[in-house]
């Protein structure tokens, strides 16, 4: 059974090709935790440990909400089913770079032979691509620069969640059966949540333990692919600007 945190990722690759972060030096304890229970002098930060389940998600969810901007990467690549003659091998790879927040940011994405770029920003989206993105999209002008269009949904309504950062975490945190935080250790500046499933645990997403429990990795795998992602600059202001010149513009 493939695990729904990987699932989520798969998912992303498989669709277009079938058809502020500073932590405070004394930070209060993540919402919902049991206070009597929290001893911010014996184990400092911000005390997501002593949560589990849905109520973590919830904590990690809402930090990245709140921070808003971001600057993430990751990649997914399946892995092939095996033959009796031949192993499991590597498959089509899917790879995002996506640096601000929803409704303004600029985005690199490219799953198997599918590439394109999108800056959003003012209510407006340009994407530009390879011939593989112009075949999907039924667009050639894309192949010479960028195309506007009016909102996010003309272009990239099936990468929705890889363009909004806190809709990402979600899935991947929220599809698991079960979600457990290990306590920091020394003077660690992360802790480690735990992504399982009935028949074990399959991804650990790094989030800071200090302040907003904002995630800084995630990894996740099982028999049929893994992926990474890191996240920087929660929170940091974001400056986009719309291409000159687009090849199509919103008014044409």
């Amino acid at each position: 059974m493939r695990h729904p945190a990987v699932a989520v990722l798969v998912a992303f690759g498989v669709l277009p090709l079938a058809a502020c972060s500073g932590a405070s030096a004394d930070p209060p304890p993540a919402a919902g935790v049991d206070l009597k229970a929290f001893d911010a002098a014996a184990t400092p930060g911000n005390g997501l440990w002593l949560l589990s389940g849905a109520a973590v998600a919830d904590e990690v969810v809402a930090a990245a909400h709140a921070a808003g901007s971001v600057h993430y990467t990751g990649t997914f690549t399946e892995l092939t089913l095996g033959t009796p003659d031949t192993e499991p091998a590597p498959g089509r790879t899917l790879a995002v770079d996506f640096t601000g927040r929803p409704g303004e940011a600029i985005a690199r994405i490219s799953a198997g032979d599918v590439a394109f770029e999108a800056v959003l920003v003012d209510g407006r989206t340009y994407v530009r691509g390879n011939a593989a993105y112009a075949a999907h999209t039924g667009l050639v002008e894309v192949e010479q620069g960028f195309v506007c269009s009016i909102g996010e949904e003309t272009f990239l309504a099936e990468w929705a969640p890889l363009l909004r950062p806190a809709n990402l975490v979600a899935a991947l945190l929220e599809s698991s059966e079960s979600l457990t935080v290990t306590p920091p250790a020394g003077e660690e500046p992360t802790v480690s949540v735990t992504v399982g499933a009935s028949d074990g645990p399959v991804g650990s997403m790094a989030v800071q333990r200090s302040g907003p429990p904002l995630p800084v990795t995630f990894t996740a795998g099982d028999g049929t692919g893994d992926g990474n992602f890191a996240f920087t600059a929660w929170g940091e202001p974001v400056d986009v600007s719309a291409p000159i010149d687009p090849a199509v513009d919103c008014a044409s």
